[in-house]
């Protein structure tokens, strides 16, 4: 996943591996921006205050790596999107007038599609999720 113009986050690259990915660190180093970036590509709500002071925009970029069999794959290519040598390409703009944009398989698509593959890609928990 790469960040640009998110938050504290000027340019960042972020891997994560298939199963369990524990992101922690100080305080200000980032984390809740790399949530909310994960957040973004999965269909989550955009909202043009995180975009960096100074930038025009903020752009979350994510290959996710899967069978072409995959439910998220048939679905994104229904939507007319197609796979990179076995990998989906997501992005999603976020424009610092408000303004959002998503992108899958080189296709725009409405956000609504980021959320519906989101259930078959991605699990996020919280340290808050059980109280």
């Amino acid at each position: 996943m790469r960040i640009r113009s998110l938050g504290v986050i000027d340019d960042a690259v972020v891997e994560l591996s298939p199963g369990f990915t524990a992101v922690t660190g100080e305080t200000g180093a980032g984390k809740t921006m790399v949530v909310t970036s994960l957040g973004l590509l999965l269909g989550g709500r955009a909202d043009p205050a995180l975009v960096r002071i100074g930038a025009k925009a903020a752009v979350v970029e994510g290959r996710i790596v899967m069978r072409p069999d995959a439910p998220a794959a048939v679905r994104a290519e229904e939507a007319g999107a197609e796979l990179d040598e076995g990998a989906l390409l997501i992005s999603r703009t976020v424009s610092a007038e408000g303004r959002s944009r998503a992108h899958v398989g080189g296709r725009s698509v409405p956000v609504g599609l980021l959320g519906e593959l989101a259930d078959d890609l991605v699990a996020v928990h919280g340290q808050t999720d059980q109280q």
